[in-house]
């Protein structure tokens, strides 16, 4: 069985990032500096995943996320 192929356009990419930071109650800015400071919770780092993996379908490096 061939694996199941999901189609998302960049605006869905895009809308889900910024629920994904808003669920956080923080900003892009802000969510980076805790990143690099290590300072997260475990749900926290769930989102560093999914953000990279958006930032990767979009075409970005993992820090643009």
């Amino acid at each position: 069985m061939a694996p199941r192929t999901i189609e998302v356009t960049r605006a869905e990419l895009e809308g889900r990032r910024a629920d994904i930071l808003v669920s956080l109650g923080t900003g892009l800015d802000d969510f980076r500096e805790r990143v690099a400071r290590g300072s997260l919770a475990g749900f926290e780092w769930d989102a560093v995943e999914e953000l990279e993996e958006i930032a990767f379908l979009l075409g970005e490096t993992a820090d643009d996320f």
